[in-house]
């Protein structure tokens, strides 16, 4: 190829056959043309014999289009601290490792990339953005404190990389863009802020995680979060998190554990339908004003809350009454043990559910929440009927009831009269003995009609509780 080479060209030209380093930090001049690289990396230069091969090149200022779309390049590239006038394109290409550290760049374009090594992006700079798009990366992704913008900064969708993606205090003005991305390993976004306050700050529908997905220590997010439908390994994290976001949306994630311990409530909602999670870790200070919790499973909770904070929890459901939501958070309970937290949980979840039907229903579940506590309450209907049997036994000895045969030798007990009025299947013999007289007659209906409540409800609760155990 006929170039006219400058002295730093030059200089890159001789070093690059013996893998040799090329620092023009302090040259007087520091201009390397794309097209001078480019030939480099095309095979313009051999190795030299029982050499390696490498483009090494730092400080450098690189003008023109970098374009390697669709290149076979055998050779590692390292870039680092250069500035790029131009796109750095890559689109279809194939190569060994890619070091960009501390580089401000235009733009890089390399969907449907493969790399075989790491892709090194450390503290680079860049305007418009990083395309991945259905890329491969052998190696791992390094963003730590690299600073991209762009719609979207990152376009990752389809992505797979073989190792880590880490981006450790990485900050990014526009949408991260994973969806459908396979990452081996774990995603580490600690201190990283991702800013889209009109869109999506991290879209993530159908990622594939084998590790953690840690977005921790000072983490923060201005736009939407979207990590529907993501299998995660191990852990989705965001402790010490800050999300001022309008949705957080987890619908039928998957994962060994999600901690939601932010650093205050999150700044709008969170939704959890149809999640499965091993464990759910937050906290009261984390939650936020809304959720959507309908089919969310999880097999144990780690927090500080206790029942009724947890249940206050539930009402922040901005679907309201959810059967499975109770269930699932008593079921949590009794498989700690609290069996007391878990028929208080129930007992909640049907006054919710009352609180939407129809007058009729509502004024029927309101005798059993009395009554029964709709059968998580058993000690109520003994109270009922203690209570009962009391009034009973006082009224009927104060004006005894008149015998219905003189010469029966049934002799009048007014505590078991009272029983057998309350009690409509037994039989004391009191009932059939003796008639109340007078104004007491009301009083011997309003203890059988309390006893047919009482029964009916009993029987209801009991049979619900004994389906919910």
């Amino acid at each position: 190829m006929d170039l006219e080479l400058t002295v730093p060209e030059r200089a890159l030209w001789t070093a690059f056959s013996r893998r040799g380093l090329v620092d023009l930090t302090d040259a007087e001049d520091r201009v390397v043309r794309a097209a001078v690289i480019r030939a480099l990396l095309l095979g313009a230069v051999p190795p030299e014999p029982g050499e390696l091969a490498a483009l090494t090149l730092v400080g450098a200022e690189i003008t023109g289009t970098l374009d390697l779309s669709y290149a076979e390049i055998p050779y590692a590239v390292r870039m680092s601290r250069c500035v790029f006038t131009d796109r750095f394109e890559l689109v279809g290409a194939r190569t060994r490792e890619i070091d960009l550290a501390g580089s401000r760049l235009a733009g890089i374009w390399a969907d449907k990339a493969v790399v075989e090594g790491n892709l090194r992006l450390t503290d680079a700079r860049c305007a418009d953005g990083v395309r991945l798009a259905a890329a491969r990366i052998d190696g791992a992704l390094v963003l730590d404190r690299a600073r991209l913008s762009g719609a979207p900064a990152l376009d990752a969708r389809l992505l797979s990389v073989g190792h880590d993606v880490r981006g450790d205090g990485l900050r990014c003005t526009g949408e991260v863009q994973l969806h459908h991305a396979d990452i081996r390993g774990s995603v580490r976004l600690h201190g990283a802020a991702l800013t889209n306050p009109q869109g999506r700050a991290l879209g993530a529908v159908g990622l594939a995680v084998g590790g953690t997905m840690s977005c921790c220590d000072g983490f923060t997010a201005e736009g939407r979060i979207n990590i529907s439908f993501a299998r995660v390994g191990s852990q989705v994290c965001f402790e010490h998190a800050r999300l001022r976001t309008p949705t957080l949306d987890c619908r039928q994630l998957q994962t060994t554990e999600l901690v939601l311990a932010t650093d205050g409530p999150v700044e709008g909602r969170v939704d959890l339908r149809h999640a499965r999670l091993g464990v759910l870790r937050d906290g009261p200070e984390s939650w936020p004003a809304a959720l959507r919790l309908d089919g969310l499973v999880y097999e144990s909770l780690h927090s500080r809350a206790d029942v009724r904070q947890r249940l206050a929890w539930l009402g922040r459901d901005e679907d309201g009454y959810s059967p499975q939501a109770y269930e699932q958070l008593a079921g949590t309970y009794r498989r700690r043990g609290e069996e007391d937290a878990a028929r208080t949980v129930l007992l909640r979840g049907q006054r919710h559910r009352r609180s939407g039907q129809s007058p009729v229903n509502r004024f029927w579940g309101l005798l059993q929440d009395v009554t029964v506590g709709y059968g998580y309450r058993p000690a109520l209907a003994a109270m009922w009927l203690v209570a009962l049997v009391v009034v009973g036994t006082a009224v009927f000895t104060a004006v005894p009831p008149t015998p219905l045969d003189p010469t029966s030798p049934v002799r009048f007990r007014a505590p078991v009269y009272a029983i057998d009025l309350l009690l409509p299947l037994v039989d004391l013999r009191q009932e059939s003995a003796f008639a109340p007289t007078g104004e007491t007659v009301w009083v011997a209906y309003g203890l059988i009609a309390a006893g047919l409540i009482l029964v009916t409800t009993i029987a209801a609760g009991t049979t619900r509780a004994l389906r919910r155990s």
